[in-house]
């Protein structure tokens, strides 16, 4: 990569947010630094603009990551009375315009899950409720009907009342309960296993869980160039989120 395309991207990523948010925020600290009694001013907008820019980057992502997505896969012996359970990450709404369909994370969980199915003669539990308005599908019909248009034909059970990923398990929980089931495979993308993983514990303290990471948000190449430039990319902002989401539980664990 020649330098010159190098600063034709970087410029193209500062004219467009969140690139220009990044230096519009810098501009601001500059100039707070010149004015004065500006100095709290100016230290503000600067860590501003590094948690933009942290925040828009691949680089940033992975320094905010670490070891969140080292999950290795792992499934019950074939012989096992087992279920597959594949947590509900959102649902576009299609209106009159088109289906109902599960969001981009969603869909991941579900291809996942289908794919192991199609190995085992396990039943799939979908979850989540929240429907855009009473009397629409929730989350885990929306799921349901995905996975029989893929072309599975075998049992789905259905937690559709949950809201959380607490509730997802606590559900979850009654249904194996029901069922006489003990061992489960977790389908859930990859940054957010250990946080199900940890839940899993507290409410199926009598089921064996079997992590199966359903696509992970980041690469493991060396970084590039390009990894330092900014750009829409929302994974910083999810293991963010879930990294945030982890400590929540283990004090909710601590505190009990």
């Amino acid at each position: 990569m020649t330098v010159g395309f190098f600063l034709y991207k970087l410029a193209g990523s500062l004219v467009v947010p969140p690139g220009l948010f990044v230096l519009v925020s810098l501009a601001l600290a500059l100039a707070s630094a010149r004015r004065k009694n500006g100095r709290t001013a100016a230290a503000a907008a600067l860590l501003l603009s590094i948690g933009l820019y942290v925040f828009s980057t691949p680089a940033g992502a992975r320094l905010l990551a670490g070891d969140l997505e080292n999950v290795a896969s792992s499934l019950p012996s074939p012989t096992e009375k087992a279920a597959i359970l594949v947590l509900g990450g959102g649902v576009r709404y299609g209106g009159n315009s088109s289906v109902d369909e599960p969001g981009p994370l969603t869909t991941v969980r579900i291809v996942t899950a289908y794919e192991i199915a199609k190995k085992h003669a396990w039943p799939v539990i979908v979850t989540g409720g929240l429907p855009w308005k009473p009397g629409e599908a929730t989350t885990a019909e929306v799921m349901s009907a995905k996975l029989r248009r893929l072309g599975f034909t075998g049992p789905i059970l259905m937690a559709a009342r949950s809201r959380t990923t607490w509730e997802d398990l606590a559900q979850t929980g009654e249904i194996l309960r029901a069922k006489g089931i003990r061992h489960l495979v977790v389908v859930t993308n990859a940054f957010h296993m250990r946080r199900a993983l940890r839940i899993a514990e507290e409410f199926l303290p009598n089921v064996r869980t079997y992590p199966f990471p359903a696509g992970h948000l980041l690469d493991r190449v060396p970084l590039r160039p390009f990894d330092f430039l900014p750009g829409p990319d929302a994974a910083a902002a999810l293991v963010f989120r879930e990294r945030v989401g982890l400590a929540a539980v283990r004090l909710k664990t601590l505190v009990r």
